[in-house]
């Protein structure tokens, strides 16, 4: 029996490079994951992990900014699984641009796609948590950056401090219906994400940018999709049952000091 034995769980972001590792790693302890990305090739990039799970794992194409998407992602796991335990909000977009150099499409990119889609994607799921009975477990993406404050990431810190109070405020109004709901605050992780952040430098620059960005953390390095995953995987299972309204750094330290 795996840790997530037969509980049915949505994760956006699915084809991406955390998102990965947690089909995977989701799949492996025995779940139903329904797997969504906006990506092209998603479903390619899922499709091995299918592979290695039969009937474990669905791939929905979506974009997280459109309601008629979302709601397909919760329709698909119902018409395949049933019901809904499990709500890994672990889509993202980050954008980075001095403040007063931010465009306002820039500013709606990173509170749609971060904090909006992360609402109405929960209230969606909530409602069948909510009408299926037993509870479930939440975990929202928030970062590092929603703690700390980083140069010329303004609109992106106050997406993801947005996605943090939400987990907070989220786990006070469902604790009557058993649903748990925690953020990870991950650190920089080396996936797909950081590398086009820095695609517009020259290479001398993204390197000493990459130096300086390993040289924050106390572990002097950045982090590994499977050291948040692993976190994300714990706070899924009924292991993590005392665990609610959580904002959990994972960065090697880098917010301690």
């Amino acid at each position: 029996m795996g840790r997530l034995q037969d509980k049915v769980c949505i994760i956006t972001g699915g084809a991406g490079g955390q998102g990965k590792v947690a089909v995977d790693f989701f799949a492996r302890e025995g779940a139903k994951v329904v797997a969504s990305d906006i990506l092209e090739k998603g479903e390619q990039d899922v499709a091995p992990i299918a592979a290695r799970y039969p009937g474990q794992v669905v791939y929905v194409h979506a974009d997280v900014t459109r309601r008629a998407d979302l709601e397909t992602i919760v329709s698909t796991a119902l018409e395949h699984y049933g019901r809904i335990d499990v709500l890994f909000n672990n889509h993202g977009a980050m954008v980075g641009s001095p403040f007063l150099e931010t465009t306002e499409e820039e500013i709606d990119t990173v509170l749609g796609v971060n904090v909006k889609a992360s609402i109405v994607l929960s209230q969606l799921v909530v409602a069948q948590m909510v009408k299926q009975g037993g509870g479930g477990s939440i975990i929202h993406n928030s970062s590092a950056g929603g703690v700390v404050g980083f140069r010329d990431m303004a609109a992106y810190g106050a997406s993801k401090a947005g996605v943090a109070q939400l987990a907070r405020s989220m786990a006070s109004d469902l604790a009557e219906h058993k649903i748990r709901v925690n953020a990870v605050a991950p650190g920089a992780i080396d996936t797909p994400m950081p590398h086009k952040f820095m695609e517009k430098l020259d290479a001398e620059t993204k390197a000493a940018a990459w130096k300086a960005m390993e040289a924050g953390h106390l572990h002097g390095r950045i982090g590994q999709p499977e050291e948040v995953i692993n976190l994300v995987l714990f706070l899924a299972s009924d292991e993590a049952s005392f665990m609610n309204g959580a904002v959990i750094t994972v960065d090697g330290g880098y917010t301690a000091v």
